[in-house]
C-alpha cells in the first residue's frame, strides 16, 4: 500500500533498514518514543510503527479497527497459496481454528511432551560438547532442537522435520532481503509440504492424541470439519512461526549467558530465579520484533492520525522497553518484577505456542548450564526487520563459565 494511497502526508520518522536501525534498535526505538511514536516510515510504499506498549497493546485488541487479514509483515511475503490460519482470520472467524489448536498446547499435552525434548535437547548438545572449542549452537543447537520439537508437536518425522526447517529458514531469508521471486518459489515449496503431510494423514490417519494433523481432523469445529485446504494452511503456519522465530530466541539465549557470567553463576547458586529470568530474556531479546495489521478506517493514536488502509506495524521489541511501563527499561534485570512484557503479543492473536516457546527455552538454558565453560567462538550475526535477535552464533565450551 503506497503512500499516495493512505493520504499520509509527512516526513519519515525512520527506517527501520537503516544502518543504525539494524546495529542500535534500542536506542533508535528509545528515541522514537519519545518524538515520534506513531513512527513514519517511507519503506516498502509507507506504512506506520507503533513504538509504546499502551499503543501495540490497544492496536492488538481491537482487530475491527487494525485488521490482520490484508497483511501481517512487511515487507510483505507472498499472500498467494496456502491461507495462514488463524494468523490472518480476525475474530470471530479465527476462533475456529485457535480453539483446535489449542488442544495442542494444553498444558497437560506440554508437560507430555517434556522427557522427549529434554532428551532431544541432551543429545544435540552432547554432539555441540565433542567439538567444544567452535560449537556451532545455531545449526548444532538451535535449529535442530526447534525442528524437533515441530515434529514431537506436530507428529513430522524426523526426515519431514529436517527438509521444513531448512525451508522455512531460506522463506524467511528471503523475505527479509526483498527476494519476492525466490520467497515465492520457497512458499511454493512449504505450501506443498503442508498440502503433502495433510494428505498423507487423511489417507492413514494417527493417533490423534500425538498427530497435529489427525487430531484436527478429529476435532469437531463450530462450523463444520476443517477442510483439507484449513488444514494445510494450520500446518504451514506451524513450520514457519515454530521454527525461525524461536530458533533465533534460542541463539540470544545462548549469547546472553556467553556474554554475562554471572549470570550463569546465579542460575547455579539460585536454580528458584530461573522463571524471571527467563521472562527478562522475553522482554530484552523479544524475537518476533513486529507484526502488521492495516486500518480499516481513519484513526488516532498518541495524537498521530492514522488513515484507513495504512499499514501499521505493531513494535514488540520497542514496546518491551517502554519507559512508562518497566522501571530502567534498557537495562537487563534479572530479578525483574513485576514483567508486563508482551513479547508473545497479546489480544486474540497472542502466540498460541507460548507454553512451548518457554519450555523449549528453560531446557536449552539446563544444556547451557552443565557445559565445561562458556564463551563466544566468534562475532555473532543478528537477525534483521522484522525478527530481532541472534541468528548465528558459535561458542567456546570450554573455558571458565
Amino acid at each position: 500500500m503506497a503512500a499516495q494511497d493512505n493520504d499520509v502526508k509527512r516526513r519519515a520518522d525512520w527506517s527501520p533498514v537503516d544502518p543504525e536501525a539494524l546495529s542500535n534498535p534500542a536506542e533508535v526505538h528509545e528515541r522514537l518514543r519519545a518524538e515520534a511514536p506513531v513512527a513514519w516510515s517511507e519503506e516498502w510504499g509507507g506504512f506506520v510503527t507503533l513504538m509504546r506498549h499502551a499503543d501495540v497493546c490497544a492496536a492488538s485488541r481491537d482487530p475491527e479497527t487494525f485488521t490482520a487479514t490484508k497483511m501481517t509483515v512487511i515487507p510483505s511475503s507472498p499472500r498467494k497459496g496456502l491461507p495462514r490460519l488463524p494468523l490472518q482470520k480476525d475474530p470471530p472467524d479465527s476462533d475456529r481454528y485457535r480453539k483446535g489448536l489449542n488442544l495442542f498446547f494444553k498444558e497437560n499435552r506440554m508437560r507430555r511432551m517434556e522427557p522427549e525434548l529434554d532428551a532431544l535437547a541432551t543429545r544435540l548438545f552432547d554432539r555441540m560438547l565433542e567439538t567444544p572449542q567452535d560449537a556451532d549452537f545455531g545449526n548444532g543447537f538451535a535449529g535442530p532442537f526447534t525442528q524437533g520439537a515441530l515434529c514431537i508437536l506436530v507428529g513430522m518425522d524426523l526426515a519431514e522435520a529436517d527438509e521444513v526447517g531448512r525451508l522455512s529458514h531460506d522463506y524467511v531469508a528471503a523475505v527479509q532481503v526483498e527476494d519476492l521471486t525466490e520467497a515465492g518459489r520457497l512458499s511454493r515449496l512449504v505450501d506443498q509440504f503442508a498440502i503433502d503431510l495433510v494428505a498423507d494423514r487423511i489417507a492413514a490417519p494417527r493417533d490423534p492424541e500425538v498427530d497435529m494433523v489427525s487430531g484436527l481432523m478429529a476435532h469437531e469445529p463450530e462450523g463444520g470439519a476443517f477442510t483439507p485446504e484449513e488444514l494445510a494452511g494450520m500446518v504451514r503456519l506451524n513450520l514457519i512461526g515454530g521454527h525461525v522465530v524461536p530458533r533465533n530466541f534460542l541463539c540470544s539465549l545462548a549469547w546472553h549467558m556467553a556474554t554475562h557470567p554471572q549470570h550463569a553463576q546465579m542460575l547455579r547458586e539460585d536454580p528458584s530465579s530461573e522463571r524471571a529470568f527467563l521472562e527478562e530474556l522475553l522482554r530484552f531479546y523479544s524475537p518476533n520484533q513486529a507484526l502488521v495489521r492495516v486500518a480499516t478506517r481513519d484513526t488516532e493514536l498518541s495524537g498521530t492520525e492514522i488513515p484507513e488502509g495504512c499499514p501499521v506495524a505493531l513494535n514488540f521489541l520497542s514496546a518491551n522497553r517502554d519507559e512508562a511501563v518497566f522501571e530502567a527499561p534498557m537495562e537487563f534485570r534479572p530479578d525483574r518484577a513485576p514483567n508486563r512484557h508482551i513479547a508473545f503479543g497479546i489480544g486474540p492473536h497472542m502466540c498460541i505456542g507460548q507454553s512451548l516457546a518457554r519450555r523449549q527455552a528453560r531446557l536449552t538454558l539446563a544444556q547451557l548450564l552443565r557445559a565445561p565453560g562458556l564463551g563466544l567462538a566468534a562475532e555473532p550475526t543478528w537477525s534483521r526487520w522484522t525478527e530481532y535477535g541472534v541468528a548465528s552464533l558459535r561458542l567456546d565450551l570450554r573455558g571458565e563459565a
